[in-house]
């Protein structure tokens, strides 16, 4: 398979409750399907990934079981180097992401000193993560209207829609 750069594939969704596993998930390179009955959980999964890559979320946008997990990790790949990123799960949505240079398995064991830490928003001493995801992308930073960014939210809003979503809250004024 051919990879294109900037690329972005999700290895694996894990999806915790304190020290307990909720959801495990491994997926493959190429289309993964996301099936199951009426009210089984599959737009949760795919909020999870959502939320977990950077993307807000309303309280409404929660279901009561998500709320009831604390953190969603994701192992990814930026341009084939592995990464995960990890968010607390939080109705404000404006939550840090932490980031862990390599796979899942050395992530869970990690010392904190091999997370880096990254707030939602930028500051003058601190790149948001949305900034250091199109970094480890090798992507530019693109300022729009004096100084605020191009978000990952933004870029993720145009690529993701659940069967309710109406189109107008796609290109909803932030």
């Amino acid at each position: 398979m051919i990879r294109f750069e900037p690329c972005l594939i999700v290895k694996r969704l894990v999806v915790r409750r304190r020290s307990a596993v909720a959801y495990d998930e491994a997926f493959h390179i190429g289309v993964n399907v996301v099936r199951g009955d009426n009210s089984s959980g599959k737009s949760t999964i795919l909020n999870f990934i959502f939320f977990g890559l950077g993307g807000d979320l309303s309280k409404d946008d929660w279901s009561e079981h998500a709320l009831k997990c604390d953190y969603v990790w994701l192992e990814v790949e930026f341009n084939g180097r592995p990464a995960v990123l990890r968010r607390e799960i939080d109705v404000n949505s404006q939550s840090s992401m932490e980031i862990f240079g390599g796979r899942y398995e050395a992530a869970q064991n990690a010392p904190i000193e091999e997370w880096s830490k990254f707030p939602y928003s930028r500051s003058k001493n601190k790149e948001s993560f949305s900034q250091a995801i199109f970094r480890l992308l090798d992507m530019p930073d693109v300022a729009v209207e004096g100084t605020s960014s191009i978000t990952i939210h933004q870029i993720l809003r145009l690529l993701y829609a659940d069967q309710l979503s109406p189109i107008e809250s796609l290109f909803r004024f932030e």
